[in-house]
């Protein structure tokens, strides 16, 4: 009878145990939690493989920006440097992902670019509590998404350098002797347990990635210097006010510009249902809020967050602005800062301060998950 503690630790594609049975061997044992813990990070290794592939092609077809910025900054790096361990990193972690290498050569070299990784995630980390520490950002969050990267590639890193510790190596039968028949009892999580545990480990890095975005970036405060600040809008009442949502966006601009940070306040929304215009009460709320009026744009157009960020940059090209800011809630702004740089215009985001409106948003939360995905995978074919 198996022990219920221990499990075969096995490949996805490689069929060990039954290699080991025939053979007349017996597959070593190890803890169910090391096996669970390599299969996961494997999982977590073809998220961020494909993640990094179609980055990589999106770049090499003119897209607008390398989306692989979203989980790494490469940028301390030369140019051609970072583009080989991108595609040495992404190499590796597919790699990892199909075939636990055995031979010590194949780990090295599997692993190199792996730590490469693991050393630009921190260098990332460094570099954001040093911009914390000068006053640069104020972060929200106390540890940065850069820090969960370089966590799960220390992850990958130790499965792809012990992973196969544990896993025997398969042995061809002799052709002299008949191989014994596999026991029905021998046996632990094979090639089908293996793949339905990273897919596992996928589809919930699937989740956290945008979860992370939100939570540690979206709630970082950039409160730098720049010509103009952009206000999302949203709902607003008939009777000319704010929606709490739309108040704590507008507070959090008002501050802003009073502190020196933006001389130019730009209103985007749309038009409501009942034809109240979101951008015009914006306006009167700022302006009322001690905001000059010729401090203020409005873009009545911006029905959706793609076309605020298509029409505001248009407009503030036009007018020779280039530093720009953007204030929304916290589960947004990873989103915004995205469809700004498909835009062609780099910008910096700060969270609004939930004083009306203090809830933790979930249903919006969960929202912008899909949200976040599809317009990610927009920008790769647009």
């Amino acid at each position: 009878m198996m022990n219920a503690g221990s499990v075969t630790l096995q490949s996805a594609t490689d069929g060990d145990a039954a290699t080991e049975a025939q053979a007349g061997t017996t597959p070593r044992r190890v803890p169910r939690l090391w096996w669970l813990f390599v299969s996961l990070s494997r999982g977590l290794a073809l998220f961020l493989a494909l993640y990094s592939f179609l980055s990589l092609g999106a770049t090499l077809l003119n897209a607008a920006y390398n989306q692989n910025a979203w989980w790494m900054d490469f940028s301390f790096f030369p140019s051609l440097f970072s583009a080989l361990e991108q595609i040495a990193l992404t190499a590796s972690l597919g790699f990892f992902a199909f075939h636990l290498p055995r031979r010590r050569g194949v780990c090295i070299l599997v692993a190199v670019p792996v730590f490469l990784g693991l050393f630009t995630a921190v260098v990332n980390t460094v570099s954001v509590y040093a911009a914390a520490g000068e006053g640069t950002i104020i972060l929200g969050f106390p540890l940065p998404f850069s820090f969960f990267v370089a966590l799960g590639l220390f992850c990958i890193l130790i499965s792809i350098l012990l992973g196969s510790h544990y896993l025997p190596a398969s042995r061809k039968p002799s052709p002299r002797s008949s191989p014994r028949p596999s026991s029905p009892s021998s046996p632990g999580p094979g090639r089908v347990s293996t793949a339905v545990v990273m897919v596992f480990g996928l589809l919930c890095t699937g989740l956290l990635f945008p979860l992370g975005q939100m939570h540690c970036f979206g709630t970082t405060d950039y409160r730098v210097p720049v010509d103009a600040a952009v206000v999302l809008g949203a709902q607003v009442y008939p009777n000319g006010t704010p929606s709490p949502v739309v108040q704590d966006r507008l507070d959090t601009a008002i501050r802003f510009y009073r502190d020196g940070y933006a001389p130019l306040l730009v209103m985007s929304g749309g038009i409501d249902a009942d034809g109240t215009s979101e951008a015009q009460v914006m306006r009167d709320y700022a302006i009322e809020h001690g905001v000059d009026a010729e401090d203020i744009i409005i873009d009545e157009q911006g029905s959706n967050t793609k076309q605020t960020a298509k029409n505001t940059v248009a407009t503030l090209q036009a007018a020779g602005l280039t530093r720009v800011a953007t204030v929304s809630n916290f589960y947004h702004l990873a989103r915004i800062k995205m469809l700004y740089l498909a835009e062609g215009m780099d910008v910096v985001t700060v969270p609004s301060v939930p004083d009306k409106d203090p809830r933790y948003p979930l249903v919006n939360v969960v929202r912008e998950i899909p949200g976040w995905w599809y317009y990610w995978l927009l920008n790769l074919v647009e």
